[in-house]
């Protein structure tokens, strides 16, 4: 049984793009922290609506326990990004979702594999889900999505576009 752990960045930026299932394809069960359903939350859109519905179906919102973790992390991180990462080492997650460079570090740093939204469309246009990931990286950036022209052409490169 595959488990990702998604923060709020990747959560609300598929659904923006319409891809929130590529979360429910990829893994067998899927969490967010309160943390990140409050962010979801706070700005009722229509990716809201996509996320609402998916909390109905799919997508479970789970209670951080381990409020002391979260409060180490926070000197660094978000409260989302905290939050994801205790969750996914508490429920021995296959995967924590979260685009901040700062996050991804600590989360391997606690032993975590975090991908990034990124990486969710680069394993989609590799199983031939989405046809462009250029196109999709395009769609992104226009919403507000930053990463580096490095990691921007080696995702590019891997899925041979």
């Amino acid at each position: 049984m595959t488990l990702w752990v998604v923060d709020t960045g990747p959560l609300l930026f598929l659904a923006k793009v319409g891809h929130l299932d590529l979360l429910r394809r990829g893994a067998d069960s899927v969490y967010i922290p309160q943390a990140v359903w409050q962010a979801v939350c706070a700005k009722p859109d229509t990716a809201y609506v996509q996320i609402e519905h998916a909390t109905s179906a799919w997508l479970q919102v789970a209670t951080v326990t381990n409020t002391e973790a979260v409060e180490l992390l926070l000197a660094d991180l978000d409260w989302g990004e905290a939050e994801a990462i205790v969750l996914a080492k508490t429920l021995k997650a296959d995967y924590v979702l979260l685009d901040d460079l700062e996050a991804r570090r600590f989360a391997r740093r606690a032993g975590l594999r975090p991908v990034g939204t990124l990486g969710i469309l680069l394993a989609a246009r590799m199983r031939g889900e989405i046809p462009s990931l250029q196109f999709e990286i395009d769609r992104l950036q226009t919403l507000g999505f930053r990463a580096t022209t490095e990691l921007i052409k080696a995702v590019l490169q891997e899925a041979g576009e």
